[in-house]
């Protein structure tokens, strides 16, 4: 049995990859907001003999998350796992605004569900699988903005730049160790989900780069949620997942 622990599983990137992970040889358990797209996700997954389990939690506040996660690995045998994933997907792109309009709350906010969440999720994943004898992989969903600056998107950009280099220090950990875990960091490309719609929804003033993202929308470059996740889920099975900490799926 392959495990797969997935967050921002309700909707977006989130909800593509579990649908692609549906299988009576997989075991899922995901975490999200919203209850009812869980449900459903559940009932399908049911219906093809896949045993998942719902965790309705904000990846606002990481120690419920935590507490969720925790409880629901008790239930896992680990001797009948021969792989077990954390994909680390739930994330927030506001606020979207120049950096003098930023107000504390919404930067405590977002750099929870960004960093602070998939941070806590991989410490519990490393150390409540750190015996078993699976194959162990995180997967942190990263951005191309991690690498390059926009005026209007410091928050996003600081964020993500972030999560890759905490996964790059948790690789140089695991490496040492017997069956340490593989951890990636990986730009996704640009997906046609509700963040695209929320960034096309501000103004040139809050954000320069509105008019790119537009063009893309319009002219068909957004790539489906579904055909980024088949895309994941290959580089998630390469044997040299893990090679490169920091990577991106659209040049691999």
């Amino acid at each position: 049995m392959k495990l797969y622990i997935i967050t921002g599983a309700s909707r977006g990137l989130g909800a593509a990859l579990t649908q692609a992970l549906i299988d009576p040889d997989h075991r899922l358990i995901c975490l999200a907001r919203s209850k009812a797209p869980l449900e459903a996700l559940r009932e399908r997954a049911k219906a093809r003999g896949c045993d998942l389990a719902p965790l309705t939690v904000d990846l606002g506040d990481a120690g419920k998350a935590v507490a969720a996660l925790t409880k629901a690995l008790t239930d896992i045998d680990p001797t009948a796992c021969t792989c077990v994933c954390l994909i680390n997907n739930a994330g927030v792109v506001e606020p979207v605004c120049m950096a003098d309009k930023l107000l504390p709350r919404e930067i405590a906010d977002g750099v929870h569900v960004n960093l602070v969440a998939p941070m806590a999720l991989t410490a519990l994943f490393l150390k409540l699988t750190a015996g078993w004898q699976a194959e162990r992989k995180v997967l942190n969903i990263s951005s191309g903005a991690a690498h390059r600056a926009y005026a209007g998107w410091s928050f996003y950009c600081a964020t993500k730049a972030a999560l890759d280099q905490f996964t790059r220090c948790v690789a140089l950990e695991q490496q040492e160790l017997t069956n340490g875990a593989r951890i990636v960091s990986v730009a996704p490309g640009v997906i046609d989900t509700a963040m695209q719609e929320a960034i096309r929804r501000k103004t040139t003033e809050d954000f320069r780069e509105l008019p790119r993202f537009v063009a893309l929308k319009e002219s068909g470059q957004l790539a489906s949620p579904a055909a980024v996740a088949e895309r994941l889920l290959r580089y998630l099975a390469r044997p040299d997942f893990g090679a490169a900490p920091v990577d991106d799926v659209r040049s691999s």
